[in-house]
């Protein structure tokens, strides 16, 4: 029960407001709760248990997470590729050196067929004269060409000759671009990267390392650029001339290289479309060689080159 004087001012309270008698309601007593802090917020101690199975959950999915960021970061060190060398001009030529070198000494170890059409053009785009020389070749264990004649017709060409010097360059310069077992007459330079049907190449200049004699017509040089792959550094193509000229005249050439073997690419095509500028005419001049049927040859032959022309002047 309330105390007494309590009591009294409630019913004084009730006969001002004009009411009966009213009933006393104490206020329910409460006992005192604790509480959980946690962060800015108040918890009954009843929600205790919730909140510590929320918490545990927070702390074990952080944990899941965290656990699964390493081991991804883990993973990517494992399968991301080594980071790419600097590549200098320096680097890039020795790279292309040393794969050409290569190629040349798997090149050594096949034989292939080489068909030769050289033409003279009229002012109407008609052919007047023809040149067809059909080949089997292979090297020998030095690098040095063996060709077999296996079809040639008379010429008909009657504008100009062909000399021996083209029949040379028809199976070295025109061929090959830079002969790397020769690589000493050459000073190559880097001249930049460029796209090639749309390919990354490096672009390198080949120019003789002495200047060509027109009195020693047989020692040929190529001078031009080479474009080779920017991956494997393979050639992908050769455009240049062979020189010296002397009284003779000599196509600008283009020799592509294609995929023979799954490691190396060799050569596929020749094309020459020029014009030859003689002192008393100019002929409209064209070179179509194709080689292929590559196939492994397991023998050493040491013979040298057969069936060339006499060496003559062209006219």
């Amino acid at each position: 029960m309330p105390p007494v004087g309590v009591q009294r001012q409630y019913a004084a309270f009730a006969s001002r407001m004009g009411q009966g008698t009213v009933a006393y309601h104490p206020p329910r007593t409460r006992l005192p709760q604790k509480t959980l802090s946690l962060g800015c917020f108040q918890m009954r101690p009843k929600t205790r248990f919730i909140s510590g199975c929320l918490s545990a959950v927070v702390v074990l999915l952080t944990s899941i997470q965290i656990a699964h960021t390493q081991q991804t970061s883990e993973a990517l060190l494992d399968t991301e590729p080594p980071p790419m060398f600097l590549r200098t001009p320096e680097t890039i030529l020795a790279s292309f050196v040393k794969t050409e070198s290569q190629a040349r000494e798997v090149l050594k170890q096949y034989t292939f067929k080489r068909d030769v059409v050289l033409q003279t053009i009229g002012p109407d785009g008609q052919v007047t004269g023809q040149y067809v020389r059909n080949s089997q070749f292979l090297f020998d264990d030095k690098g040095n060409r063996i060709e077999r004649v296996t079809y040639h017709p008379p010429s008909t060409i009657r504008e100009m000759r062909i000399t021996k010097e083209d029949i040379q360059d028809l199976a070295g310069a025109q061929l090959l671009g830079i002969d790397i077992f020769e690589s000493a007459k050459y000073q190559l330079t880097y001249a930049g990267q460029e796209l090639l049907d749309g390919m990354r190449v490096h672009r390198l200049s080949v120019d003789p390392s002495v200047e060509p004699n027109p009195h020693r017509m047989r020692e040929r040089f190529f001078r031009g650029s080479v474009w080779i792959d920017a991956v494997t550094f393979q050639i992908v193509k050769v455009r240049g001339v062979v020189e010296p000229q002397g009284k003779q005249r000599f196509p600008t050439f283009e020799t592509w290289r294609g995929p023979v073997t799954s490691s190396f690419s060799f050569p596929t095509r020749t094309e020459a479309d020029d014009i030859l500028h003689f002192p008393n005419r100019d002929v409209n001049y064209r070179i179509r060689v194709r080689y292929y049927g590559y196939r492994l040859f397991a023998s050493t032959v040491r013979v040298k080159e057969i069936h060339e022309p006499s060496a003559e002047v062209k006219r």
